[in-house]
């Protein structure tokens, strides 16, 4: 489904984002507005880990953007993970940042 924002009588559509069904669920059960994932599409930090790309907003981005758009300062924690394709997979509030980092891997010895 195309990523669709209707807000003060404007409707924003972004092509390239879409949401999917299971990600729709989440976001009305965990309190994310689509306002709120298109703020962090576009003003989160980018993640690559485990095959999916996680766009981040943290300390960083709201000192860095806060002033540009001052919603950010009420969504640290807000993590979106996408598909490489632009999907929205799930979007979740997480503040510490660590688990989203890729694990080192480790070879298992098969001796």
């Amino acid at each position: 489904m195309t990523f669709v924002l209707k807000e003060n009588n404007r409707l924003h559509v972004l092509p390239e984002l879409t949401n999917s069904q299971h990600a729709q669920i989440r976001e009305k059960q965990r309190g994310i507005s689509q306002k709120q994932v298109l703020l962090a599409y576009q003003y989160g930090r980018m993640i690559h880990s485990r095959r999916a790309v996680y766009h981040v907003i943290g300390n960083k981005e709201i000192e860095k953007y806060g002033l540009i758009e001052p919603e950010l300062k009420e969504m640290n924690g807000i993590q979106l993970v996408m598909s490489s394709n632009g999907t929205v997979l799930t979007a979740f509030r997480n503040k510490d940042l660590r688990r989203v980092r890729p694990f080192k891997h480790c070879h298992k010895h098969l001796h």
